[in-house]
């Protein structure tokens, strides 16, 4: 069993999230005899969390600026996470996700040492443009990302909406810093995607964790995992208003 330690608690105060809300679904596991198996491989994202500082401003998609800023190697991987988390001169948090690309780039991120030689499209990161949001961030259709529940997808391969189980997270023990804890029970919302997802690859959000926590990532596609996809109507329900409560 591998211990997460997840620190909620400046989110959940900053953004009225209740840490209960957030974590305590526990289900017991599916009968998978009868539920075909996807071998899929996984990655894993999260929300970047920095300070406003450095020249490079977070912009609309019209071009109008947000009022927060960052020095190159933060606003790439902002761009690489899809969502960031900044804190302002005033200790005011701001939630901003990726809200599509404008025609011109506001840096080159090849000029950050930790994306130089990355395989990765990272020359169309500086053209990313922002807009605001709350909590951790939004995924697609206008769910709510949330931490070690939401998973991005291919929607031509697995629908917006699934919920999906993989055995090998179960057991896998969050715990936040305020000494509440659970074990994960495997079960994960498909509420996000990205362009880089396709196929049978899956991108596990992680909240503002950037630990790598659960065991299954692998990060290559040379190492697939068991997944199911599930049809539990009390599941899926609860999942579904977990992703859409505000």
């Amino acid at each position: 069993m591998r211990q997460i330690f997840f620190p909620l608690c400046f989110l959940c105060v900053s953004f009225g999230f209740s840490q209960d809300s957030l974590l305590n679904f526990q289900w017991d596991a599916p009968d998978t005899n009868t539920i075909k198996t996807l071998e899929l491989w996984a990655t894993e994202y999260y929300a970047h969390v920095t300070k406003s500082n450095g020249t490079i401003p977070y912009l609309t998609m019209e071009g109008d600026s947000l009022g927060l800023y960052s020095d190159t190697c933060n606003f790439c991987t902002a761009c690489l996470e899809g969502t960031v988390i900044i804190e302002d001169s005033t200790g005011r948090k701001h939630v901003l996700n990726y809200a599509g690309r404008a025609t011109s780039a506001l840096v080159n991120c090849r000029s950050c040492s930790k994306f130089s030689k990355s395989t990765l499209n990272v020359p169309s990161w500086g053209s990313v443009r922002w807009k605001r949001s709350s909590g951790f961030g939004e995924g697609v259709n206008g769910y709510q990302l949330i931490p070690y529940r939401t998973v991005a997808v291919d929607p031509n391969y697995i629908p917006y909406g699934s919920v999906l189980y993989i055995p090998e997270a179960v057991g896998t023990k969050i715990e936040s810093v305020d000494g509440t804890s659970f074990l994960h029970d495997g079960y994960f919302f498909a509420g996000d995607t990205g362009g880089a997802i396709k196929e049978n690859h899956i991108d596990v959000f992680t909240g503002i964790d950037a630990s790598h926590p659960f065991d299954f990532v692998k990060s290559t596609p040379k190492h697939t995992v068991r997944v199911y996809r599930i049809d539990i109507a009390e599941v899926t329900n609860a999942m579904e208003t977990l992703h859409t409560a505000r």
